[in-house]
């Protein structure tokens, strides 16, 4: 049996920030430091919520949006694990000097005898004064549903772009008027896909925002695969959600490969995972999931690959050059 790890991990109602914050931001300095690695088990939500005297609910918030931003799984039955993927080394490699500069500024901070919370709350008033870093970057949103793979669109444009990209879900917020409108006004550019382009372009549309509207295909090698498995091969396709799985199959479909017994499931889909994973001769799983996938049924799971439309990537290029003028 693995041995447990021990976190300490604090929280103060007397910060200008509410407790949710502070504990995602804990977690995610230690995972940025590497004190939490790839694979490591956090504390059950009911643990956690426990020792620091809080509803669990709250880490459950917590815990769900450390999976949005990619630094988590979260299965049901095994709990929430350190995930493995590009965004845990994005948080290593921005994290570490980053804990060396604040060790300094701290140290001196004391040395000079400053109440370091009083310090840090007047250091990002004090910054709030000053005009962000780099304005010359346009501000991205991308506007996606969890069910897609959307780390993977996300990934897309911060590498083509350099630019820093925020996620909207659409499940998570109806897209009224008045989160449009500051949606509007806070980014230079909305981005989504193909998958919801109309619904987004509409909603947009009011407040003289441009949409740019991006989508995905797969490898040519993948098809070539896939259409030499044989009559009736059971084969299914996991993605973040069932959505996101059926835009898979429905890719190989379009190629003409019919002679396939396809499912598609996605991984919050938990009740359905094992009996599904069970019938399976086969599992394509995209990027955003092949990770633990891998793991759990090796001998099963192969990685389906995406990649850009070159439409699209002559957008987000278009992006890229305006951020060099």
């Amino acid at each position: 049996m693995e041995e447990e790890k021990t976190y300490i991990l604090q929280v103060n109602p007397q910060l200008t920030f509410n407790v949710n914050t502070q504990i995602k931001e804990q977690i995610k300095w230690l995972i940025g430091i590497g004190q939490m690695k790839s694979g490591d088990m956090l504390p059950t939500a009911s643990q956690l919520a426990d020792e620091l005297g809080l509803n669990r609910n709250t880490v459950n918030w917590v815990y769900n949006q450390l999976r949005d931003e990619g630094l988590v799984t979260i299965q049901k039955g095994r709990g929430t694990q350190v995930s493995s993927g590009c965004e845990i080394k994005q948080l290593l490699e921005e994290r570490k000097p980053m804990q060396q500069l604040l060790n300094e500024t701290i140290s001196e901070a004391a040395s000079l005898g400053f109440d370091l919370q009083s310090f840090f709350t007047a250091g990002l008033a004090y910054s709030l004064l000053h005009p962000p870093y780099q304005t010359d970057k346009p501000r991205i949103l991308l506007v996606e549903c969890r069910g897609h793979d959307y780390p993977f669109y996300r990934q897309q444009i911060e590498q083509a772009t350099d630019c820093e990209v925020e996620t909207l879900f659409l499940e998570d917020n109806s897209l009224d008027d008045d989160s449009v409108r500051e949606a509007a006004m806070r980014f230079d550019v909305i981005i989504t896909t193909l998958n919801h382009a109309e619904e987004v372009k509409e909603r947009f549309a009011r407040f003289d925002s441009k949409v740019i509207v991006i989508g995905a295909t797969i490898e040519t090698s993948l098809l070539l695969e896939i259409a030499k498995l044989q009559q009736g091969t059971h084969v299914t396709f996991v993605c973040l959600g069932k959505v996101g799985g059926e835009w898979m199959a429905n890719r190989i479909q379009e190629a003409g490969i019919t002679q396939l017994h396809c499912e598609s499931v996605g991984m919050s889909e938990t009740e359905r995972l094992a009996e599904t994973f069970q019938n399976s001769d086969k599992i394509y799983a995209s990027a955003a999931v092949f990770p633990e996938l891998s793991k759990l049924l090796p001998e099963k799971t192969e990685l389906y690959p995406m990649r850009l439309e070159k439409s699209s990537e002559n957008l987000l290029h278009e992006i890229a050059s305006q951020v060099k003028r």
